[in-house]
C-alpha cells in the first residue's frame, strides 16, 4: 500500500454529493488501495469552501467526517524549507505558484509520494521529485 496526496479537488471528488462526478472515475485507479492523503492547505481550503458557502452545523459536521478518512500531513519546518524551495524553483522557471498550490507541491515533493491533482497549473511542472498525475 503507497500514499498519494490528494490536492483539494480531487479530494473534493470523493465528497459523497459529488459520486457521480466524471472526472472521479479517472483517479480512483490511483487512489484504489493507497492511502490518501491530503495537505493541512488543503483542508484549510475545504473548510474556507464551508465558510464562504455558509454552511450549517450538519453540513460542517459532514466535511469533519469526511476529513477523517484521510491522512493530513501536516506543516512542520522541513516542509516550510521544501515549500520556499519549491516557489523559487517555479519563479526561476517562469511558473508563478499560488501560495497555497505551493504548499501542496511541496508537500509531493518533501515526502516524495505522487500528487494527484486537477489543477492545469500544476501540470507539466519540473520539479525534482514531483510525480503528477492528473486528468485536467
Amino acid at each position: 500500500m503507497s500514499v498519494v496526496l490528494l490536492d483539494t479537488t480531487v479530494a473534493s471528488f470523493l465528497h459523497p454529493k459529488k459520486a457521480l462526478n466524471t472526472y472521479r472515475a479517472n483517479y480512483e485507479p490511483h487512489m484504489t488501495g493507497n492511502i490518501l492523503a491530503l495537505s493541512f492547505q488543503s483542508v484549510a481550503e475545504l473548510w474556507s469552501w464551508a465558510e464562504e458557502n455558509n454552511w450549517g452545523d450538519k453540513q460542517k459536521l459532514g466535511l469533519e467526517v469526511f476529513l477523517h478518512s484521510f491522512l493530513v500531513i501536516p506543516y512542520d519546518a522541513d516542509l516550510a524549507k521544501t515549500w520556499a524551495k519549491v516557489k523559487n524553483h517555479c519563479k526561476k522557471i517562469g511558473r508563478q505558484l499560488e501560495a497555497g498550490d505551493a504548499w501542496i507541491v511541496a508537500t509531493a515533493v518533501h515526502y516524495k509520494i505522487p500528487l494527484l491533482t486537477h489543477d492545469k497549473d500544476l501540470v507539466g511542472l519540473s520539479i525534482p521529485d514531483l510525480h503528477v498525475i492528473s486528468y485536467a
